[in-house]
């Protein structure tokens, strides 16, 4: 088996939006998979290393997956003229939680997945930011069978919207992740409506630099199960 890397182009807005598919071109009838990618000035594109890895793992499992870069990431279109416009307009992002222009990408990038591969049924996973992204976007369509949130910051962002949401949901954090706190966690994942599992990767970090196949592997064991 060989796993296919494809670069794609869509539009979000009217701006081409830039894409990888990764899939078993002799699979048949492969699920849909979604990945958003962290924040751009946190390591946040499509080649980020826990990306990857899950694009590479689930295709070898007869997944189809679409990970993309953000507007004004990498060769992603955007509206700013320079750099340092484009680097204010992100920090902006962080700094006032505004996720309104990275969801609509994301919904975009849900679309041309669904147009391209014909399913009716999509998993989301996201990361960090990311795991922000794919909440939302989850939460709005129903073709979003499950979702997986990595490193959800969970001090800085309400998630109440989880509260009445009945998708099955896996929360993977660390246990040294230095955008939440164990206690956080646990307290978010108490408000959030059942199915639900909770998964704390041990002497691990936000950027689980060696442990991106046991991350996987918990999210494999997730959507097995549903």
């Amino acid at each position: 088996m060989e796993v296919i890397e494809e670069r794609v182009y869509f539009k979000s807005n009217g701006m081409k939006i830039e894409g990888i598919m990764s899939y078993d071109e002799e699979a048949i009838n492969p699920s849909a998979l979604i990945l958003c990618p962290p924040h751009p000035h946190l390591g946040g594109d499509m080649e980020n290393n826990v990306i990857t890895t899950l694009a590479n793992v689930f295709a070898e499992r007869e997944c189809v997956s679409l990970r993309f870069n953000y507007r004004g990431v990498g060769m992603s279109e955007s509206r700013f003229e320079n750099v340092a416009e484009l680097y204010n307009y992100w920090e902006t992002v962080l700094n006032k939680d505004e996720y309104d222009d990275a969801l609509v990408d994301a919904t975009a990038a849900l679309k041309f997945l669904q147009s391209v591969t014909g399913s009716d049924v999509v998993y989301a996973i996201g990361y960090s930011f990311g795991a922000i992204v794919a909440m939302m976007l989850s939460v709005r369509h129903t073709q979003i069978k499950s979702f997986t949130l990595i490193s959800l910051p969970f001090g800085r962002f309400k998630i109440d919207l989880l509260a009445e949401c009945m998708k099955p949901k896996l929360i993977v954090s660390a246990d040294n992740d230095f955008s939440t706190t164990l206690e956080e966690v646990k307290k978010g994942v108490l408000v959030m409506a059942e199915p639900k599992r909770l998964v704390i990767l041990e002497e691990c970090d936000h950027f689980y630099i060696d442990r991106e196949h046991d991350l996987a592997n918990r999210i494999i064991e997730f959507i097995s199960s549903i």
